[in-house]
């Protein structure tokens, strides 16, 4: 399995998976309320960033569209204090309204409470320092001696009063998680 790009989700992936990158990378469910469960402290989550920017290519097709600048989100999310998951969301035009009140409440509050919205995908990869993504996700750690970051992305849409609305989550696995 090539795991320096997206693979969508198959048996023989899950079959290539270590056990606890698997319970991780394969959760269906809320992520937030997983780290919870993990953490002594309540999650808390940092907004990085919450602006239309250049999207990059992958995300572009991904989301299945020619535009190259969308709004998008950043956060990191802590738990025991430590930095366990950065995430990344990207949305279409349409869907903006969805984050724009979210404020320090994680996205899961809209995935997981929207009758609407359905997930269409999740893929996984193992990113490298000389990916975007990777650079994004380490850029406010004080340092990240590991040699690649699971991470894994979803589609989330609808079709709601003739408009398509579209979420791409990526989220990045950070050292401290007890994914590692």
């Amino acid at each position: 399995m090539n795991w320096n790009q997206w693979q969508s989700l198959s048996d023989d992936c899950v079959k290539e998976l270590p056990y606890q990158v698997a319970d991780w990378l394969l959760e269906f469910g809320s992520l937030t309320e997983k780290l919870n469960r993990h953490s002594k402290n309540p999650v808390k989550l940092d907004l990085l960033l919450q602006a239309p920017g250049t999207i990059a290519s992958s995300e572009q097709q991904a989301m299945a569209t020619d535009a190259n600048q969308l709004p998008q989100r950043e956060v990191v999310l802590y738990a025991n204090d430590k930095p366990w998951i950065f995430a990344r969301t990207i949305v279409s035009e349409e869907s903006q309204q969805l984050i724009e009140q979210l404020g320090q409440q994680p996205l899961g509050s809209i995935l997981f409470n929207n009758e609407h919205l359905r997930r269409q995908f999740l893929q996984i990869k193992k990113t490298f320092p000389e990916d975007e993504l990777y650079q994004k996700a380490v850029q406010h750690l004080d340092h990240c001696s590991q040699e690649f970051l699971w991470a894994r992305r979803s589609l989330w849409n609808n079709q709601h009063q003739e408009k398509r609305y579209a979420l791409l989550v990526n989220e990045v696995f950070l050292p401290a998680s007890p994914l590692y």
